[in-house]
């Protein structure tokens, strides 16, 4: 068995803060599977205790399943597929910036959505295309704070 690398491990975590986001926070995500809250935070912390903790199969399942976007499937396909895996950002001003442009995406696609006085399907899945992306993207953040 080939053990999991540092940012392999990182995307696993990040798929999981990422999807205890989607869902509404850890104790929805607990609430909505059956499992301790606090079961949950050390799957998605990058602590040192909790570095090697990952979420069940089957709650990733569940939680997939709940969210809007298989956060799970998605990050475990690109491991498979050894794809490359995009290093951690640092946090840097540039960083911060881009992720405001990421969150301003969203914010433009809600405005071009609404602009008629209602969504239809093809708006509704670009919005959430761009939720998911950052998602992702505050999900790497919430690991840079410790979370």
């Amino acid at each position: 068995m080939r053990p999991l690398d540092a940012k392999e491990q990182e995307a696993l975590k990040a798929a999981t803060a990422a999807s205890y986001d989607a869902i509404g926070g850890v104790t929805r995500a607990a609430d909505a599977i059956g499992v301790a809250s606090s079961t949950l935070t050390k799957y998605a912390s990058t602590g040192s205790e909790w570095v090697s903790s990952y979420i069940r199969l089957d709650l990733a399942v569940a939680l997939d399943r709940r969210t809007s976007h298989p956060f799970f499937l998605d990050a475990m396909s690109r491991l498979v597929r050894n794809e490359p895996i995009a290093p951690a950002t640092s946090l840097t001003p540039t960083a911060v910036l881009k992720l405001d442009g990421v969150l301003d995406d969203v914010v433009r696609e809600v405005v071009r959505a609404i602009e008629d006085g209602r969504i239809d399907a093809a708006e509704r899945a670009a919005v959430r295309s761009r939720i998911v992306a950052a998602q992702q993207d505050l999900a790497r953040l919430f690991s840079m704070m410790g979370g």
